[in-house]
């Protein structure tokens, strides 16, 4: 048989036109999913991230205020319930002013209620703290 320039329009034709457009959809599908993951990598990576850094304006926080509040009436034995409640609410004060406006509302975005969110940190710090 031979090949001629009509038989090979046939093949390319009929075979790999076809076997072209089925790699690209399998291509462009791979392609999708890959970013699909990479965007979601790179979304928690950012959360994550997030998360830590107001984790640690938290625990700073509750590490000043124990520093320059608690600790100096602790030594004057003036340590009571007010105290503590107002300690508690100095460090919420300092950790929300060590956030910044940019974080805190993307916090909120994260954790739906910002306030609740450092309360819980604050008095997990505080406890963690207390066992050292």
């Amino acid at each position: 048989m031979k090949i001629t320039p009509e038989i090979i329009n046939t093949i390319i034709t009929v075979l790999i036109i076809p076997l072209l457009g089925l790699m690209s959809k399998s291509m462009i599908a791979y392609i999708k999913r890959e970013i699909d993951q990479l965007e979601q990598k790179i979304g928690s990576e950012a959360v994550n991230s997030l998360l830590n850094r107001a984790a640690d304006a938290v625990e700073s926080a509750v590490i000043a205020v124990n520093q320059t509040f608690v600790e100096t009436l602790k030594q004057q034995g003036t340590f009571d319930a007010a105290a503590m409640e107002k300690s508690f609410h100095l460090a919420k004060e300092k950790a929300i002013a060590i956030l910044g406006e940019t974080a805190k509302e993307e916090l909120r975005l994260i954790t739906g209620d910002l306030e609740a969110w450092i309360e819980t940190k604050i008095e997990v710090c505080v406890n963690r703290n207390k066992q050292l």
